[in-house]
């Protein structure tokens, strides 16, 4: 009897249930209509190959550095007889006669020199002083190397720190590099392709570049006043050097193959 009389009443608390819920929502179907992105088209063919090439620089600079170091018991002496000396290297350049000559000091120290210790604990004493002192020559004329080289040397100058040659304007010849790099990169692709029986697309990709010349220097070297001969310096040309690779397309086959 029970059960009859509950049975009206849970249909009807369904149904309002439904009622006052939110509304259903249908789901679409899948649609089969196209995608508006097309699928990606495989990579077309290609060519790739790498050029080089070098220009010669005729250098119109030189730059050399001349160093003077003395040593004396105490520091003063030292600094004295090191300024005596740079003063009289500078005198010397200058009196050359070098055409543009430019002349800079630079790189001055003054150390303390240690003695050895023969017992442990023992704490190191000062035995001498070393001053060192740096000038660097620049000039347009690179024919007067071996002139600045000479004068320094004669007048005090006891360490040829660095010497070396340069070219103002480079330009023209990384250009020319540049150009000779790609006409190499283009013919070895062009005879690929021929033995391939294709024809050449067009350049897809190009990497590389000119580098810039570092000067030519001839190293440090050490020489003695009393030894000091005259100096034969040849300059030699500079090298500008261009790498390229470049990635061509492949064309279609030739026609007749």
């Amino acid at each position: 009897m029970t059960s009859r009389r509950t049975l009206p009443s849970l249909a009807l608390l369904a149904v309002l249930s439904a009622c006052g819920g939110r509304a259903a929502t249908a789901q679409a179907a899948p649609s089969l209509a196209p995608s508006p992105h097309p699928p990606t088209q495989a990579s077309p063919a290609f060519i790739e190959v790498s050029g080089s090439a070098t220009v010669s620089v005729t250098p119109d600079r030189v730059r050399a550095s001349f160093a003077v170091e003395t040593r004396a018991a105490d520091a003063t002496a030292a600094a004295a007889k090191n300024a005596e000396l740079m003063n009289a290297v500078i005198r010397a350049l200058r009196g050359t006669g070098v055409s543009s000559l430019e002349i800079e000091t630079f790189g001055y120290s003054l150390r303390p020199e240690y003695g050895l210790v023969d017992q442990p604990g023992q704490a190191p004493t000062i035995v001498a002083y070393s001053a060192l002192n740096s000038v660097r020559a620049t000039a347009s004329d690179v024919s007067a190397a071996g002139r600045l080289i000479d004068a320094a040397i004669r007048s005090g100058a006891n360490r040829v720190s660095s010497l070396g040659f340069e070219a103002s304007d480079i330009g023209p010849a990384r250009r020319e590099a540049l150009a000779r790099a790609v006409r190499s990169a283009t013919e070895q692709a062009e005879a690929m392709a021929r033995a391939l029986g294709r024809t050449l697309g067009p350049p897809l990709e190009v990497r590389g570049g000119a580098e810039q010349p570092y000067p030519r220097a001839l190293g440090e070297v050490m020489f003695r006043a009393a030894e000091a001969v005259d100096t034969p310096v040849e300059a030699a040309d500079l090298t500008v050097s261009a790498n390229v690779t470049i990635r061509f397309a492949l064309g279609g086959a030739v026609e007749g193959r």
